[in-house]
């Protein structure tokens, strides 16, 4: 993907700059949203890249521009009402799984309003596109094997097709023309478009939000999974004393909370996560459109 974003005209990566500019405005919102969370007492914590920027660069990971927290279901689902009762402020929107609006993607989406931060994936919908925040839900998840495979096995399967009526939905020309770029690209995303228009009889919303309740559980006594993290609903399970209590490390100017084996949860995640990648997988981002908060 990387390679052939250099290929195209309509997406860019940010300058130095910029980089620095949006860092600074995640900051921001963060502080606004730990704020909240601390007058609730909610428990909050940096997720993936982030949490692995607190403890091996005590910040951002210098080729990195995004920030995630993660939270228990319970308080994940407070979050959500806090901000439906406007107390974030209005500098702020929201877009989340729910049964009377669509949401982008199967998690809490966290925006700054006046600003623009327009992805390849976003470019034809009616979802926020400003800079933002991703908030994910720690559920948990059956003790029982058997079932715990099952039902990461119909999560993932919700999620998947939730993703394909999201193209046929809201198709992207300029995705579309990307894609077109590899064969093998453009083959998996004809595949998935043809599936979308399929389950496309069935809303995007209703996927999402159906998504979203299957994999709800606040029981955090035992295991404790991220059915939205980037390993899928079975991929980041552990017992609860792996995330609770977090513990309090520093990232950039800024006390934040990580789980309390950070160790186990980004071995899990990295393997050798204190070694620095070498330059080509370097996880980098690529834009349409950027512009700072106006006010």
């Amino acid at each position: 993907m990387n390679e052939l974003s250099h290929r195209v005209n309509y997406l860019r990566e940010l300058s130095s700059d910029e980089s620095a500019s949006l860092k600074s405005a995640l900051i921001g919102i963060y502080k606004d949203v730990a704020t909240l969370c601390n007058k609730y007492n909610l428990t909050y914590m940096l997720s993936g890249g982030s949490c692995l920027g607190a403890v091996r660069h005590k910040g951002f990971i210098p080729w990195d521009d995004d920030l995630d927290i993660m939270m228990p279901r319970k308080d994940y689902e407070t979050l959500i009402l806090l901000c439906k009762r406007g107390e974030l402020g209005d500098k702020y929107e929201i877009n989340y799984p729910n049964p009377s609006t669509d949401s982008k993607n199967v998690f809490l989406k966290i925006y700054r309003k006046n600003s623009i931060n327009q992805e390849l994936f976003n470019e034809n919908t009616p979802f926020p596109k400003g800079i933002y925040l991703d908030v994910f839900a720690l559920d948990g998840v059956p003790a029982n094997k058997l079932f715990r495979f099952v039902k990461g096995c119909i999560a993932n399967l919700l999620q998947y097709i939730s993703i394909m009526v999201l193209m046929a939905q809201y198709p992207s020309k300029s995705f579309k023309k990307f894609v077109s770029l590899d064969v093998q690209l453009k083959r998996r995303y004809k595949l998935k478009l043809f599936l979308g228009k399929i389950f496309g009889v069935i809303s995007h919303k209703t996927w999402v939000y159906c998504f979203d309740k299957f994999v709800a559980n606040d029981n955090m006594n035992n295991l404790v999974g991220i059915p939205t993290g980037r390993k899928y609903y079975n991929g980041e399970i552990f017992e609860a004393s792996v995330f609770f209590p977090p513990q309090k490390v520093k990232f950039e100017d800024l006390d934040v909370f990580i789980p309390a084996d950070y160790d186990k949860y980004l071995t899990n995640l990295y393997k050798d996560y204190m070694q620095l990648p070498p330059l080509e997988k370097r996880e980098r981002h690529f834009i349409m459109k950027f512009e700072l908060p106006n006010d």
